[in-house]
């Protein structure tokens, strides 16, 4: 090969590099400032690593070209891993330009959080290709993940000729959401439905995929709700009826648990205000998931509940002689969970019973994983406040408030020994 044309393939290979930088770039959100260094470093390095045509023997050309190739290939899909974390909607023309990047056309990776990507990455989820067709309609279960915590089920559509509605459509900027194909969707589990399960912990949700044909199914059954916890293995079936076809879509597989092992802590640490008390019952880690149980105690009547704890809510009524009315009530309450380097859980799921002085507010919370083994726990309770019609108050970046509560905040070491199933 003449020298002019190495000089064109390194033309076009920086051309191809800078290029893949500025299109990430341009598609992403905010890429976190330390990954942001380390990406423009990994790049520049990059660029550093190639002498000049007249300083490399000929003969190690070739090599040298092939592994920037490569590098250029792993640096795409590196921010791809990056922005995808991000984000929890991949547009359909970013997922298909996706698909021509080694490793990254799962919807775990696309579209899943931290611990689904961990899943995909170290070969915990399981892939399969069954599927189920229905007028030209194609339902496929495409990957599933079990920790023994929660179940994952990656759902995705493929149409025949017809333009019919997507699985999956995301909220506009204007609140509005567009319709969807989904009629119903249940998991028949060992034969029994969980939409028929009697219980305040039954979690069944799906959200969004990697494009509008795809969905993540969740659902999180535990002990608390009076229900045993699944199985290591049951018979899964994935029940979905989809508008405009006769016919339910119906997929039918068997579940096994990854062989993933996991630390169970029981703190059964509390802290206490005056008017309220928090209790971390238990944490449960994975790869895959961090469960967290807690309670919250009324330890006085809700009337006597200070105005920073409770709120006088107004009511409209349609029915008997007063319309308008007003009813005290505690503020919403939840709590974030933090590791000892100060990084937050991403809450995944959650649900707990009614709270009231003779009832304590058990909750059962699903968190992503942490990114390396904490040695704390931190437990920040707060309020989440609201209008007196009900309408949550948000700060300028259109979240939820919070005010937190120092005084019920816990921080739990983690022993290195605890047991692990």
């Amino acid at each position: 090969m003449r020298p002019s044309e190495f000089e064109k393939q390194d033309q076009e290979l920086d051309q191809k590099l800078q290029s893949e930088k500025e299109n990430v770039e341009a598609d992403t959100m905010k890429i976190p400032d330390l990954v942001r260094q380390r990406l423009d470093a990994f790049y520049a390095q990059m660029e550093s690593d190639m002498e000049p045509l007249s300083s490399s023997p000929s003969s190690h050309r070739p090599i040298k070209r092939f592994l920037r190739g490569t590098a250029i290939t792993a640096a795409s899909a590196a921010v791809i891993g990056v922005m995808i974390i991000g984000s929890a909607f991949v547009s359909p023309t970013m997922a298909e330009s996706l698909k021509q990047v080694p490793l990254v056309d799962s919807v775990f990776r696309l579209a899943g959080d931290l611990g689904l990507q961990t899943a995909d990455q170290k070969g915990l989820a399981t892939s399969t290709n069954l599927s189920a067709t229905h007028d030209d309609i194609t339902l496929k279960v495409s990957q599933i993940v079990f920790d023994g915590t929660r179940l994952v089920i990656a759902l995705e559509k493929q149409d025949g000729d017809q333009e019919v509605l997507p699985l999956f459509s995301k909220v506009s900027s204007d609140g509005h959401k567009p319709e969807d194909i989904i009629e119903q969707l249940d998991l028949f589990i060992n034969g029994k439905s969980v939409i028929n399960e009697n219980g305040a912990f039954r979690l069944l949700t799906w959200g969004p995929g990697k494009d509008s044909n795809s969905i993540l199914i969740s659902y999180m059954r535990d002990p608390v709700s009076g229900l045993p916890a699944l199985p290591n293995q049951f018979e899964l079936k994935v029940y979905s009826k989809l508008k405009g076809v006769a016919e339910p879509f119906t997929i039918q597989t068997t579940v096994y648990k990854t062989k993933i092992a996991s630390k169970v802590l029981q703190p059964q640490m509390n802290k206490s205000t005056p008017y309220l008390k928090f209790t971390a019952d238990q944490v449960e880690m994975t790869p895959v998931t961090t469960k967290v149980i807690t309670t919250f105690t009324m330890l006085v009547d809700l009337k006597e509940m200070p105005d920073d704890y409770a709120i006088e809510r107004k009511y409209i009524s349609t029915e008997g002689p007063h319309k308008n009315y007003t009813k005290k009530e505690l503020n919403v309450l939840g709590y974030a969970v933090f590791d000892d380097q100060g990084r937050e859980l991403k809450m995944l799921s959650g649900s707990g019973s009614s709270l009231s002085k003779n009832h304590p507010g058990k909750t059962v919370m699903l968190f992503t994983p942490f990114v390396e083994p904490p040695k704390k726990i931190i437990f920040k309770p707060f309020f989440n406040p609201t209008e007196p019609d009900g309408r949550a108050i948000l700060d300028a970046n259109g979240n939820w408030i919070r005010r937190y509560i120092p005084e019920l905040e816990i921080t739990m070491d983690v022993p290195q020994n605890t047991n692990q199933k």
